[in-house]
């Protein structure tokens, strides 16, 4: 409560004081001269050039009036005190016109930086500059898909946050993004993926969290309905919420740095040239494997269907919703984005994906994120990912 008191009494200090100097800053405004012989004129402003010499550049067309800075013959006999003393006001005079309020823009700059909490007032770290739009010695990478230990990959990358989160040190990122990873039973595939992804994710540049959405019980997976668990449940990690969200399969490593982990104005399929695909697209309108969507594509297309039962079909679905909605699907060239498959014994196929898919245009405003339905068994926050383990089954 002490803290508490004493940080409110602090904030309304600096404001009274800020409210001082801004009133006597009009004062100064509008009355001129008040404050010619006053000292606060020192701590209030500093000339921002030397008197001497011109401030004017010659590219401006609009000529200044020249104020004298020596005292010149006039008719009127004054005495040479009197001139010096007229001099210094006429210069001191064109001093405050062309002056930066320096103190005020101080202020005015710290003000932005502090913030008031419970337990007083502090101030913040000064803003960093922009990552680069397109970060150094991105190209392709190498991939090792030596079976490793999960414990073991938990105790590197320590610049990685609790949670699987990290944030450039040195600027700020330009864009922040949740990767969303289904999951069920592949701990094998899981090591590996975090192994690779992280030291990758990092030389983008880009503020990220890693989320495994795990489906609890013994029903069919459900990959799409895990991905929209994965979006609702994210979002309530950050404050503020994510701005994009990356849909990643696990047994999917990038070989890239170059295809960059970020949402453009177009829905973006990530995987577009797979090592067990021979690095050829299967179909044009395919969407699945890793794709990219921002806060608001995803929302505008209700997220995925929540109905795909077993393998197959749901990311056909997504592109109906993405044409549905007048989008187009981007992709980066295919020798940029090239990924390697880890080995994995494959799904029963969804029987029912057609009919499903034939129903697509006029059912998915009514099945997605607007019917979606779970329930979360527990969320646990790692060091290299946030694990989140939930009940998608039907409710009766």
């Amino acid at each position: 409560m002490g803290g508490a008191g004493g940080g409110g009494r602090a904030a309304r200090a600096l404001r009274l004081l800020l409210l001082l100097v801004l009133a006597l800053a009009a004062v100064e405004y509008l009355f001129g001269s008040i404050l010619d012989a006053s000292p606060l004129r020192t701590y209030l402003y500093t000339p921002v050039y030397n008197a001497t010499q011109s401030t004017i550049k010659a590219s401006e067309k609009q000529p200044w009036p020249k104020l004298p800075l020596q005292n010149s013959t006039h008719n009127t006999p004054i005495n040479n005190t009197l001139s010096q003393n007229n001099t210094l006001n006429m210069t001191r005079r064109n001093e405050t016109e062309l002056s930066t309020p320096i103190l005020l823009t101080k202020i005015m700059e710290g003000i932005k930086n502090f913030v008031t909490t419970e337990d007083g007032v502090k101030f913040s770290e000064p803003s960093m500059p922009l990552c680069d739009a397109m970060p150094p010695d991105l190209g392709p990478v190498s991939v090792n898909k030596t079976e490793i230990e999960l414990d073991w990959v938990e105790k590197k990358y320590p610049q990685v946050h609790r949670g699987g989160r990290y944030s450039p040190p040195n600027c700020t990122a330009r864009h922040k993004v949740a990767i969303i990873v289904p999951y069920r039973d592949r701990q094998q595939h899981l090591a590996i993926f975090l192994n690779h992804m992280h030291p990758f994710l990092m030389k983008q540049q880009i503020e990220y969290g890693i989320f495994i959405v795990e489906q609890e019980g013994s029903s069919d997976f459900n990959r799409a309905k895990l991905m929209n668990v994965g979006f609702a449940e994210s979002q309530k990690q950050k404050a503020g919420g994510w701005q994009c969200f990356i849909f990643h399969d696990i047994d999917l490593l990038p070989l890239d740095s170059r295809n960059l982990y970020s949402c453009p104005k177009q829905p973006r399929h990530m995987s577009a040239s797979i090592d067990k695909l021979h690095f050829k697209l299967p179909y044009e309108d395919i969407f699945g494997g890793v794709s990219a969507m921002t806060l608001e594509q995803f929302t505008k297309v209700n997220g995925f269907s929540n109905k795909y039962w077993g393998w197959g079909g749901e990311d056909d679905d997504m592109f109906y919703r993405i044409k549905k909605m007048n989008y187009h699907i981007a992709r980066y060239k295919m020798s940029i984005a090239r990924y390697a498959m880890l080995d994995h014994k494959k799904s029963a196929p969804n029987p029912k994906r057609y009919q499903l898919l034939s129903q697509t245009s006029k059912t998915f405003q009514k099945d997605g994120l607007s019917t979606l339905e779970y329930d979360v068994v527990q969320v646990v926050q790692h060091h290299l990912y946030t694990h989140v383990l939930a009940n998608v089954d039907e409710r009766s």
